[in-house]
């Protein structure tokens, strides 16, 4: 019969909805939304060695600016004419001294140091030094009137050439490097001169209008600096900090670029819209998300960002600079791969692994004229992509359906190898390599290693939890054999537990055979008829033989509801022990809308007016290959146990007439099982039921005599051998 197509878990909108937020969180890390200055600017340490790739002669700014600033340097300051008024005030200061010193040297009794501390305490003498003092008491009476003109003299010249600030002490020696200046005796001599110091005082100050535009006029008249660069020139030199200069030719040379470059903000977006259409069409196509979708798109989209954050704000950070450059490489770009494996399947990761390598490659360092990008040669890139990818690919296989924490230590290792032999290999073929790049590299391939798994752990135990999301260590824990429900369910419904254990059996080996997901099958089929524990009694398989049935006296329509009852009850039970959606699903799905076909054939035979919804199951239908496999399985189990006739030629009939069944009713429309799969569940069922219902030789009860010589035997254990029964 026809098959309707069923429904996709993941919708057209959701995957497109995928791929956009992949493409709208790569977006604003790989387009340069800011002027590449910010990152690349002057003061920044140069992080490799930069050639010109192609002859280039530019006017520099930054050059003609220096040539400018040091040609209005060399413009002398431009001063006003010597202030009169501070000349006759120091001129007329001058002579008050004089007189002061005139009147301590004619006091009569004091001696020659006396009258050098009477001087000092004048408050006209707080400039003159000591030996300016002791000068002046030193000066012959006859002559001490004439050197005061000559001193009054020299002042008034020094003056009247004008005394800038900080220069009267060279004015000074300029006055006195004249012969006619200079007094006859060293006494008059150093007095002179220390005198001068004390009283020629600044009286010019600088024109600052016309110094400005002396040194604007020399500005303007500066040429401009042309800068040349030959083809395959060193610009700049790894390790160097740069200048402005060093920005501008880099600029100049089509290196770097200032501000935004349209093509780049289009070749960038274009990328990562690229990068997300291909996530979008995959996703669609290949289903790779199992319910609850959402949540797991959620998980990985989540994931991604932050690694890409990661590349776009550390990557940068880290350089290029010797052997610590190998650090780019400690980057857990492989947990998004990982995370993706472990909670979608490993196609999907795979593809995860590939774009968000290429993607943490292109943000982080590929190209110099995106915004965060740091300069790197095509095999540095290379290098990068190839060891992300490869660390993506190795972590989602190592993890990849992992049920035990240990697999998680293993894919740290498998990671760390992969990547250090990525990174060996490259350091081989490496022109430039030394025995510290070993350690280095090893270092960032142990780093990259332990941080993925670390993460993509944290990620399990907290965005698992808070988006609802099943993994498969929870599955794990739900189906150990001492977990709470489990127990309950082996205590006061045995029966049941029995048949959950059988249908697990049968349901596990065909999920195996066919590439299902066997840990989910088991856990929906340890978890399936939990309902049952509202009202064991009611199930057949929790009667003891002889018991009456409590279904005699009922209506069909009552016992109906009550068997039906269990898929409520089921549900209930399932949320009160928190187990997740993922595995309560198989409660409801596993009876899909199928009918109590015994007591609806029962009320039929009584000739009662009924409807068949009074008595079929709510549903949905099985939603996926694994619900699937637990309704055949729970139906195929019941059928077989319940048939006398457990020959294998029987066995097989009512495995195919039991599929069959499910197949015209359509039960299994819903979910993507194929014919061939259904096919390959048939033969795995046939086998483990043949397995299961083996036939035994039967024995034949001990004569008297056997009898005889077993109870001599236990009285006797040395009794002859001759005498002994051998039982098969």
């Amino acid at each position: 019969m026809f098959r309707r197509r069923p429904l996709p878990v993941v919708s057209r909108t959701a995957a497109l909805l995928f791929g956009l937020a992949v493409a709208l969180i790569s977006a604003p890390l790989v387009m340069p939304l800011f002027p590449i200055g910010d990152d690349l600017g002057e003061g920044s340490v140069a992080p490799r060695t930069i050639e010109a790739g192609e002859s280039v002669t530019y006017a520099s700014e930054a050059l003609t600016e220096a040539a400018r600033d040091q040609a209005a340097a060399a413009v002398p300051d431009v001063y006003l004419p010597p202030d009169s008024l501070t000349s006759q005030q120091q001129a007329a200061a001058l002579k008050g001294f004089f007189e002061e010193v005139r009147a301590i040297r004619l006091r009569a009794g004091l001696s020659s140091q006396e009258q050098v501390v009477a001087i000092g305490a004048l408050p006209s003498a707080s400039g003159l030094s000591a030996a300016g003092r002791a000068s002046l008491v030193a000066i012959e009476r006859a002559a001490f009137d004439s050197f005061s003109a000559r001193a009054s003299s020299a002042l008034e010249s020094i003056m009247a050439a004008g005394v800038k600030d900080g220069s009267a002490e060279a004015r000074v020696e300029e006055y006195l490097a004249i012969p006619a200046n200079v007094p006859t005796t060293t006494t008059e001599v150093t007095a002179l001169r220390e005198l001068m110091k004390a009283f020629a005082v600044p009286n010019v100050r600088v024109d600052e209008s016309a110094t400005r535009k002396a040194k604007e006029e020399a500005r303007k008249n500066t040429a401009l600096v042309f800068q040349t660069y030959a083809r395959g020139q060193v610009i700049v030199t790894e390790g160097q900090t740069l200048s402005a200069a060093d920005i501008e030719a880099l600029q100049s040379a089509g290196l770097i670029e200032s501000g935004i470059d349209w093509y780049d903000l289009a070749g960038g977006g274009l990328f990562t819209l690229g990068a997300g259409l291909l996530l979008a069409i995959f996703v669609f196509q290949l289903q790779p998300f199992p319910a609850p979708a959402g949540r797991r798109m959620a998980v990985t989209v989540v994931t991604a960002a932050g690694v890409l954050f990661a590349a776009r704000f550390l990557l940068p950070e880290i350089g290029q600079e010797g052997s610590s450059h190998y650090l780019l490489f400690a980057l857990p770009v492989a947990a998004v791969a990982m995370v993706a494996a472990s909670f979608t399947d490993l196609s999907f990761a795979a593809l995860m692994a590939i774009v968000t390598g290429l993607l943490a490659t292109f943000i982080g360092v590929t190209a110099p004229d995106l915004a965060g990008a740091t300069f790197t040669g095509p095999i540095e890139a290379f290098e990068l992509a190839i060891a992300y990818t490869a660390g993506g690919l190795v972590g989602a296989a190592t993890v990849y359906r992992a049920e035990r924490l240990s697999r998680f230590a293993l894919a740290a290792v498998a990671v760390a190898g992969s990547t250090w032999l990525v990174l060996v290999v490259f350091w081989m073929l490496s022109e430039v390599r030394t025995p510290e790049d070993l350690g280095w590299l090893s270092l960032a391939a142990g780093i990259n290693g332990a941080a993925s798994a670390v993460l993509t752990v944290g990620v399990f135990v907290l965005l698992s939890m808070a988006l609802g999301v099943t993994t498969r260590l929870q599955l794990m824990e739900l189906v150990r054999a001492d977990h709470p429900l489990l127990l309950r369910l082996q205590d006061e419904a045995p029966g049941t537990y029995h048949h959950s254990m059988m249908v697990s059996a049968l349901a596990e080996r065909a999920a195996t055979r066919i590439g299902a997901d066997a840990l989910v099958v088991r856990a929906g089929s340890y978890y399936h008829d939990v309902g049952k524990l509202a009202q064991p009694r009611y199930y057949i398989e929790n009667s003891l033989d002889g018991q009456a049935s409590p279904h005699a006296g009922l209506p069909p329509t009552e016992s109906a509801r009550l068997i039906r009852e269990h898929v409520t009850n089921g549900l209930e039970i399932a949320r009160r022990y928190r187990v997740p959606p993922l595995v309560r699903d198989f409660i409801p799905q596993h009876h899909g809308t199928r009918l109590v076909t015994y007591f609806y054939r029962r009320a039929i035979q009584d000739g009662l007016e009924l409807s068949p919804a009074d008595f079929r199951y709510p549903g949905p239908l099985p939603q996926s290959k694994e619900a699937a496999i637990v309704m055949l399985s729970d139906s195929c189990e019941a059928v077989v146990r319940a048939r006398q006739d457990r020959a294998q030629d029987h066995i097989d009939e009512v495995v195919d007439s039991v599929i069959a069944e499910r197949l015209a009713e359509g039960q299994l429309d819903e979910c993507d099982i194929t014919m061939k799969e259904i096919q390959q569940v048939a033969a795995s069922f046939k086998a483990t039921l043949r397995a299961v219902y083996h036939p035994r030789i039967e024995y034949p009860a001990a004569t008297v005599d056997e009898v005889a010589v077993i109870a001599r035997l236990a009285e006797d254990p040395g009794a002859s051998r001759s005498h002994s029964v051998e039982t098969v």
